[in-house]
């Protein structure tokens, strides 16, 4: 009972994690863990290192389009959004509900979205995070419809 009442209470404290957000216009670094990805990662560190993610078309469409992609998806949880700048959710693992933190950041001034995504359970996501970005960068690469 007591080990259950652990993790759920370990859960709540990653889900809710102060390390998360914008802070003075980027997003916050990885944990030195292998199962996070961060386009405002360190310079150097190579382990969560992805590119940020162009769009050609205006902010508004490219933030409508990733917007709409997470209130139409399942097993999503959106925990906080900033109309045009900022989003925050949570993924969850279809067979085991694993949570999954992502983050999605529309600078001012740039044709650039910066992401950062975290699986909050384990050490490793087999490159769970490194996928999901790469889809978002496919929902941002389509063309004006």
């Amino acid at each position: 009972m007591e080990a259950a009442l652990g993790v759920f209470f370990i859960c709540c404290m990653s889900v809710l994690s102060p390390f998360s957000g914008v802070d003075d216009g980027e997003l916050r670094g990885c944990p030195p863990s292998p199962n996070c990805v961060s386009s405002q990662s360190m310079k150097y560190n190579f382990v969560h290192k992805v590119d940020p993610i162009s769009y050609s078309t205006s902010k508004e469409v490219a933030y409508r389009r990733i917007s709409e992609y997470f209130h139409q998806s399942e097993n999503i949880y959106i925990s906080e959004e900033k109309e045009g700048e900022y989003l925050r959710i949570i993924f969850f693992t279809k067979v085991f509900r694993f949570p999954d933190r992502v983050e999605v950041y529309f600078p001012e001034g740039k044709n650039e979205v910066q992401v950062r995504s975290q699986s909050i359970l384990g050490l490793w996501d087999v490159f769970a995070n490194r996928r999901r970005v790469n889809t978002f960068r496919e929902i941002l690469a389509k063309e004006e419809s």
